[in-house]
Formats: structure tokens, C-alpha cells, sequence
């Protein structure tokens, strides 16, 4: 089986790849998350691993976009607990680093860290944790450092600084696998959809929510995402509890169809979270 991450080797992606399929899947690093989606959809992958969501950040917005835009479903959930290190190159020291590479929502999530300790550092946004740590060992600079895994020090022969640097005693973060078919029902499942009114008028968005609170359906999230039409237009993506052929579900879903100029139904699943 192949499966598609959010590469280079030693993401937190992998790791999610792996806590779901096992380690004996054949795994394809991509370098941004809508090439991961693309490869699903031309069959380069059986499956293809995303971030979607942290604890302490929020949503992945390239997630989003092609989870409306391209031709894929959800098939699983995966929720992984993140641990963040500072890596630098051998014989590097705290007081030595003046540049700091890493994925947006890992520099995010360490900011009390940076801000303490590396207060005067530029901050370098990369396409990943494992893409910033591939360039400190090209670069072999002590002046460097990148935040990502532990795993990464192994990966990419690099020396842990600084062990737990996240904010917050916990942190997590939710990924999502992508492939052409979504799962069938387990009895404990979720289904995500994303949406876009017909008119924008008082009270359509509750009117759309009230189909799923008068069948009590629990919505687990709901947020908007910018259409990419014109300034204020919005795409809503709603996660919520029970499977598409669920009856009361695909009653739901029925009743929303009149109310809304398209409806996506981005997949089932076994719910994790």
C-alpha cells in the first residue's frame, strides 16, 4: 500500500501514517499538502495523510481548500500528540541561534518558547517540520535551528537543544486520510461536509444548523473558509456526528440541499476525536 505525506521523511504526518496503516506501507513524501490531495486523486496513492487541525492553532487552511475544491474524501481520522524540539547542528548552543526554520503551526505553537529564549531570532516558515530540519543538515550552520519531532534529530543527524517546547502541557493534532472512497458505518462515526448559501440573508446559516439540532445532531466544529470568489464570500465546512446512510443523517442532508447553492459531502468515518 502506498501512502502520501506531507514530506520530507520524519513529518508528524508520517507518524500519523503510520499509526494508522502500520509501518509496513510504502511511504511517498510530497512537498505540500495539495500535491498530497492531487496524488490521491490521480492514483499515484491509496491514501493520502493531512493535517487538518491542531489543539492550539486551529485549522489547516490549504487543508481545507482542496478537501472543497479537489475530488477526495475523508476515510479517517487521526489524532496524534505532538512534542516539539529545537534541532541544531552538532556543537550548537541556545545563545548561537539567530534564524529558526519550521511549518507555520509549529513555530505557532512554540511562540512562548521563542519569545522567552530566542526573542530576537527571525522566523523562517518552511513547507514542514522535516523540510526545515533537511535544510539545517544542508546547510550545517550553527547559527540555525528548526523545530519539529525528536525523530528528526535521527533522520537528519541533527542535536536536540531543547526538548518540549510547545505551549501548553498538551498538545495535539488532528490528521485526517484522504482516499477516492470514504468508509462504511461502524456504529460511532462522524461526517464532514462543506457548503455554500444560495443568498446572503438573515438567518440562513441557522436556518441550515436547525436541520441538524431538530434531529439531534451533534455538530463538532463548524468554521468558515474564504471562497476565493470575492471579499466577505465563504465556504462553510461542518464536522458532526453519525454516518451519510445514517436515516436521520441523510435526511439532514436531504432538507439542506433547497438552502444551499452546493452542498460536498467530503466523507464518513470512524470517529477519534
Amino acid at each position: 500500500m502506498k501512502v502520501g505525506i506531507l514530506g520530507p521523511r520524519g513529518t508528524y504526518a508520517e507518524l500519523a501514517a503510520r499509526t494508522n496503516f502500520g509501518n509496513t506501507v510504502e511511504i511517498v513524501p510530497y512537498p505540500l499538502i495539495t500535491n498530497v490531495a492531487e496524488a490521491v486523486v490521480k492514483g499515484e496513492v491509496d491514501a493520502g495523510i493531512v493535517p487538518v487541525e491542531s489543539l492550539r492553532e486551529g485549522s489547516v487552511g490549504e487543508t481545507l481548500d482542496a478537501l472543497a475544491w479537489l475530488d477526495v474524501k475523508v476515510q479517517a481520522e487521526i489524532v496524534v500528540p505532538v512534542a516539539h524540539c529545537l534541532l541544531g547542528v552538532k556543537g550548537a548552543k541556545l545563545e548561537d541561534i539567530k534564524q529558526v526554520l519550521s511549518h507555520p503551526q509549529a513555530l505557532a505553537q512554540c511562540r512562548e518558547f521563542l519569545r522567552k529564549n530566542l526573542s530576537k531570532a527571525e522566523l523562517i516558515e518552511m513547507t514542514s517540520t522535516a523540510k526545515a530540519a533537511e535544510q539545517i543538515r544542508k546547510l550545517k550552520q550553527k547559527h540555525l535551528a528548526a523545530i519539529g519531532s525528536k525523530v528528526l534529530a535521527d533522520v537528519y543527524g541533527l542535536e536536540v537543544l531543547r526538548e518540549n517546547i510547545q505551549t501548553g502541557e498538551e498538545n495535539i493534532t488532528r490528521f485526517l486520510s484522504l482516499a477516492k472512497r470514504d468508509s462504511e458505518p461502524t456504529g460511532n462515526d462522524k461526517t464532514s461536509i462543506v457548503f455554500y448559501t444560495k443568498e446572503d440573508r438573515p438567518g440562513i446559516l441557522c436556518e441550515i444548523l436547525q436541520e441538524f439540532a431538530k434531529r439531534k445532531i451533534n455538530m463538532t466544529k463548524i468554521e468558515s473558509r474564504p471562497s476565493k470568489k470575492a471579499l466577505g464570500d465563504y465556504l462553510f465546512f461542518v464536522d458532526f456526528e453519525g454516518h451519510r446512510k445514517d436515516p436521520k443523517v441523510r435526511e439532514a442532508l436531504e432538507a439542506l440541499k433547497p438552502k444551499v447553492a452546493t452542498l460536498k459531502i467530503l466523507g464518513s468515518y470512524p470517529k477519534r476525536f
